[in-house]
């Protein structure tokens, strides 16, 4: 089963050095380098670990085992579905983003390819424009919200070998206090190396990652995510590990031709019947609809990637945890 191999696989080559960055193991400094680091021998060469090229199987993702494979009418029907909310059990821990191991080192790119002015550096001193600072060096996504443009590249620090580069927008008008742009590239190296081909799914099919000012934003929504951006007004990392969750959905979900076939049923039946199969709730906000529970399953599978809990979840969640790790795998396609 490819969800089992995946699986396998990440707790050798990355929950291993995870024991020693737990919450309370962490004594040394949160924001230093060598956190998550794996100390080859002189000499010894370092594996190349599966999440850098993964082998992804062939056709579409199997339905549970005796169920039907054609879209449901109507909504979901919870009222079928046991109380017991995954969510309340795990992660064991909500870390703040600082005690997460740093899975990579983030910079900024002195090259960009965008018809948009990108700026070189964190202060913008130099760019792709004419007139360079972190004000001027700007563009219009509408009316009322103007941002600065940074071409990103996450190099990964088990296997430096592997990078991928990808979009990041900051507010400039109006302006932001929420994060910036250093803000911005610490967090997202404190980021599982599996859910950054979402960052590169996001910048190739759309805009990238936006930090906006709260007045982009209507209804209440902390961010949205789809698979051509991920637009939020916060910087918390659970907020954007939930909204990547949307962003390899859609990559599934929409397909990316010819290299990834399009599934429209992963949502409804095949993600329905998994929640069916596991009888649970992933977490309250899960309970919406299926498409924000499967949001909310990549959000703790996350979450219990880096406290190395992944074992708890596949037991409560067996057929979620199986769909999400082939999605997972399908977005690796996208390629750095």
């Amino acid at each position: 089963m490819a969800g089992a191999a995946m699986h396998k696989n990440l707790y050798f080559l990355v929950l291993l050095p995870l024991f020693g960055c737990a919450a309370e193991d962490l004594g040394g400094d949160p924001n230093g380098s060598d956190a998550g680091v794996i100390e080859a021998d002189a000499g010894v060469e370092v594996p190349v670990p599966d999440w850098v090229d993964p082998e992804v199987p062939e056709g579409l993702i199997p339905a549970t085992e005796g169920t039907s494979t054609a879209p449901e009418e109507g909504d979901f029907n919870w009222s079928e579905i046991g109380p017991l909310i995954v969510g309340g059990y795990l992660p064991r821990r909500d870390l703040n983003w600082d005690e997460h191991p740093r899975y990579g080192t983030a910079r900024i790119l002195d090259w960009s390819d965008s018809e948009e002015c990108v700026c070189f550096d964190v202060a913008c001193a130099t760019c792709s424009g004419a007139d360079c600072s972190a004000q001027t060096c700007t563009y219009d996504l509408n009316d009322h919200h103007t941002l600065t443009k940074y071409h990103i590249e996450l190099q990964a620090t088990e296997y430096e070998a592997h990078t991928l580069n990808f979009e990041v927008n900051i507010s400039a008008d109006p302006p932001i206090n929420y994060t910036d742009i250093q803000d911005v590239l610490n967090r997202l190296e404190r980021i599982p190396v599996e859910y950054w081909y979402g960052l590169r799914i996001i910048s190739e099919f759309g805009r990238g990652m936006q930090f906006l000012h709260a007045s982009y934003f209507r209804g209440g929504a902390a961010a949205y995510g789809s698979m051509n951006y991920i637009d939020t007004q916060t910087a918390e990392i659970p907020t954007l590990l939930h909204e990547l969750g949307h962003t390899f959905e859609q990559y599934t979900r929409i397909g990316n031709s010819p290299i990834l076939e399009p599934q429209s049923n992963i949502l409804n039946p095949i993600w329905r019947n998994a929640i069916r199969a596991d009888n649970n709730r992933t977490s309250r906000y899960g309970n919406s609809n299926e498409w924000e529970d499967m949001a909310e399953f990549a959000r703790i599978h996350a979450q219990c990637l880096v406290e190395g809990t992944l074992d708890n979840l596949e037991s409560r969640s067996p057929e979620r945890f199986r769909v999400w790790e082939r999605i997972l795998l399908n977005g690796t396609t996208i390629k750095p």
